[in-house]
């Protein structure tokens, strides 16, 4: 596979950007950590799966809702600029956050559960979050737009790219518990916290300069057509 490879392209962009979503403190952080703390690396591994279960479904409804409309520019266009312009919010609150995140959130009450229950708990975790649902509607949808994934390949490269960003989150969160955390400084947090905040609005503004771009090929064509 070259560097030129579209699946590379849906494989990075979706790595990236869900990379970024995963790192802003929520439930399933929560969640992570506090079943980490009791249960090691199969609580972080069942939350995991629940939520990587549910973004399949999502996607699968998205592949099938979006095969007509992303043959088409302007509305691809069109999608591109909202997903765009929430990547600018999403960057923007990260690095407006930053400064007051912390990792130490509270584990001494959370209780031991079964692995079905996890598996449960990462799709619920999300379900509940206001957040995962906008993220989907705007930014998944975005990058969906923009990039125009037609075979199972493309939409499996996006698909592996997405859980990707949360395995290593996730992962790297589940090692610093397991191993006392001494070497993950809230420092260090908030300093990735801000480096991902700039990546997110260079892709915002990436996003939203080719959507004008697609919006204005379309009304061309559209203009053309009716000479």
């Amino acid at each position: 596979m070259n560097v030129s490879s579209p699946y590379l392209r849906f494989f990075f962009l979706a790595l990236v950007t869900a990379l970024s979503g995963a790192m802003m403190p929520g439930p399933m952080l929560a969640a992570v950590i506090s079943q980490t703390a009791l249960q090691g690396w199969r609580a972080c591994a069942g939350i995991l799966l629940g939520h990587a279960i549910l973004e399949l479904g999502i996607l699968g409804l998205m592949a099938f809702g979006f095969q007509r409309a992303l043959a088409r520019r302007g509305t691809r266009a069109a999608i591109g600029l909202i997903g765009g312009a929430a990547l600018l919010w999403m960057g923007a609150d990260m690095l407006r956050c930053a400064g007051g995140i912390s990792l130490e959130l509270a584990v001494q009450e959370a209780k031991y559960i079964s692995l079905p229950m996890l598996v449960l708990l990462g799709a619920m975790v999300s379900i509940a979050n206001p957040y995962f649902t906008g993220w989907w509607a705007t930014i998944g949808a975005g990058q969906v737009a923009q990039l125009a994934p037609r075979t199972f390949r493309e939409y499996t490269a996006f698909y592996i790219g997405h859980e990707g960003g949360d395995i290593v989150w996730y992962g790297f969160i589940a090692a610093a518990v397991i191993t006392g955390r001494n070497w993950l400084s809230d420092e260090i947090y908030r300093m990735m916290i801000y480096f991902f905040g700039v990546v997110l609005l260079a892709l915002g503004l990436l996003f939203l300069v080719i959507s004008v771009r697609l919006l204005r090929y379309f009304q061309l064509s559209k203009v053309l057509e009716e000479l």
